[in-house]
């Protein structure tokens, strides 16, 4: 494995240096005005919840403070473009949304979004994914018009519905989130099934081909579907057909969704996709498990037949080497946890379990704290700021749950935050560096958030690691993070990789490239006839399903 003198660390070295703007050594001079303070959210790795007012706050507060725009981190100044949108605002308002002294009302999101020219529903859904984190029976957050709010919400559901029923009409994520919004605002919503089969087929469909914002909208669509009594089984019979698909290769955005059901046989569903064929779908679902044992949906036999496939997991050497058991037994009721316990026999593994159950993070915590805050200070120094501010807290602990929380669904939210956030490339980049460094189990948690939150400004790095034979586990990994981070390759990158996956001998390194060919240059997938037939089956599944999808100017 490539070690400190590699040319990927040399690389990303550079690409800090170069990421960094002139004078960011230097606190940036402080113009006219308080700098802005972020809302500190108490929050810790060992807390099943989290401060949803707080994190919505730091993430108003931090995309108005480091907007380009000078005039947006002035307080007064944005207040009056907030009233320019309708939002009811003033000085002191804003400082209590930006403290998290008082809940934020989602017509207040969508003028921020608004004047900050942010992706239409993109606050709106990180926000409503906070909510849901921290209660997760708790009611709706409120209703909100994302166009017009005196449009009668018949007529607005009604427009958004034909666009959604017609392949031919783009449909950003925002799109789908007021669709799935205003579908809500009505007790019974009655369509013919050819067409709620349409709808929950095509939205299935753009989840697991967008990534960042576009996907985090399109998903928080899904689950509001998913939560209503008649759009939910529509939804779920969308996911039943695409997951049971022989050749499915994207499952991570579309499992999660069954966490959000307590229903019984939604438990069995995610019970038979442990057993599931694919290895992909198998692990997905046991992180799904996870979050419904944390929540109680599992009970009886259930439960027992999770714990013994804990157990299973445990005597299974790729299981043991992943971190997916480690979350699953991190949530397990104590009754349990002690019973998987007492069936290990190493030591080692012993100590990994007790770790994670205790502290929720993957790595001993000294550990964990300095290299996170390493990327957040590097982070925050590299982004340009009006105001000189303080160390950003906040920052520090979500680079921390992106990269070692045990839980999936912890790393996931803060990748969404994140990834909303001005922050999003300079926490890229940090991870980039640290995912090419000695340690393998380090190196795949940061490989994990590069997946989450993009290549930042290390892409040509990437593409040079995805073609370089020389060490296949890097290379699986950039292949997957160049077909991950929804960007089309260029021809020339498109020829080599597809090279790669007609001569490579490592199946996971195939695998990988015809995901970075599905997702950006799905054309040199028609060269792939010289592939064993299960890689041609993946082929044609990637031209069937098209390429990743983004939201242009949304």
């Amino acid at each position: 494995m490539p070690g400190p003198t590699s040319p990927w660390t040399r690389a990303s070295r550079a690409r800090t240096s170069r990421t960094a703007p002139a004078g960011a050594a230097q606190p940036p001079q402080k113009r006219r005005g308080r700098p802005v303070q972020m809302p500190d959210d108490p929050s810790s790795m060992r807390s099943g919840t989290v401060n949803a007012a707080a994190r919505t706050a730091w993430l108003l507060s931090t995309c108005r403070s480091l907007s380009p725009d000078p005039d947006a981190a002035r307080r007064a100044s944005f207040v009056t473009s907030l009233r320019d949108t309708g939002v009811s605002a003033d000085v002191t308002r804003l400082s209590r949304w930006e403290s998290g002294a008082q809940a934020v009302p989602t017509r207040a999101l969508c003028g921020y979004e608004d004047v900050l020219g942010l992706a239409k529903g993109s606050l709106v859904a990180a926000h409503r994914g906070l909510l849901r984190m921290c209660d997760p029976s708790g009611p709706a957050p409120d209703p909100v018009h994302f166009g017009d709010p005196d449009a009668p919400a018949d007529h607005v559901a009604g427009d958004l519905m034909e666009r959604a029923s017609d392949p031919l009409r783009p449909m950003a994520g925002g799109d789908w989130l007021s669709l799935a919004v205003e579908l809500t605002r009505f007790e019974m919503v009655l369509l013919p099934r050819p067409t709620w089969e349409a709808l929950c087929a095509r939205l299935v469909n753009e989840l697991a081909r967008t990534t960042g914002p576009d996907r985090l909208r399109r998903y928080e669509a899904a689950v509001t579907l998913i939560c209503h009594p008649v759009a939910q089984r529509h939804l779920v019979q969308a996911l039943g057909e695409w997951l049971t698909e022989p050749a499915v290769q994207v499952v991570t955005p579309l499992l999660p969704l069954l966490q959000h059901v307590p229903a019984e046989q939604a438990s069995k569903l995610v019970l038979r996709l442990l057993d599931s064929d694919s290895r992909t779908i198998g692990q997905g679902a046991v992180q799904v498990a996870a979050t419904k044992a944390d929540r109680g949906h599992f009970q009886g036999v259930a439960l027992a037949l999770l714990e013994q496939r804990a157990v299973r997991e445990l005597v299974s050497p790729q299981g043991q080497q992943g971190i997916d058991i480690l979350d699953l037994a991190a949530h397990l009721p104590d009754t349990s946890y002690r019973r998987v316990l007492a069936t290990v026999r190493d030591a080692q593994m012993r100590n990994r379990l007790d770790q994670a159950r205790e502290t929720r993070c993957l790595l001993p915590g000294d550990v964990a704290r300095a290299l996170s805050r390493t990327i957040a200070q590097e982070a925050q120094a590299v982004t340009p700021s009006t105001y000189a501010t303080e160390p950003d807290q906040l920052l520090y602990r979500l680079v921390r749950e992106v990269l070692f929380h045990v839980h999936g669904s912890r790393r996931a939210t803060a990748a969404h935050l994140l990834s909303v956030s001005p922050y999003r490339d300079a926490v890229a980049d940090g991870c980039l560096n640290l995912a090419t460094g000695e340690s393998q189990f380090v190196s795949g948690r940061a490989w994990e958030a590069v997946w989450l939150l993009g290549l930042g400004s290390g892409r040509d790095d990437v593409a040079a690691m995805a073609t370089d034979e020389r060490h296949p586990w890097f290379q699986r990994r950039a292949l997957s993070a160049l077909g991950l981070c929804g960007e089309p390759l260029d021809d020339e990158e498109a020829t080599s990789i597809a090279e790669t996956a007609r001569r490579t001998s490592h199946g996971g390194v195939r695998s990988a490239a015809l995901l970075a060919l599905g997702s950006g240059a799905p054309a040199h997938l028609h060269q792939m006839d010289s592939l064993p037939p299960n890689d041609r089956a993946v082929a044609s599944w990637w031209l069937k399903v098209g390429p990743a999808i983004t939201d242009a100017g949304a």
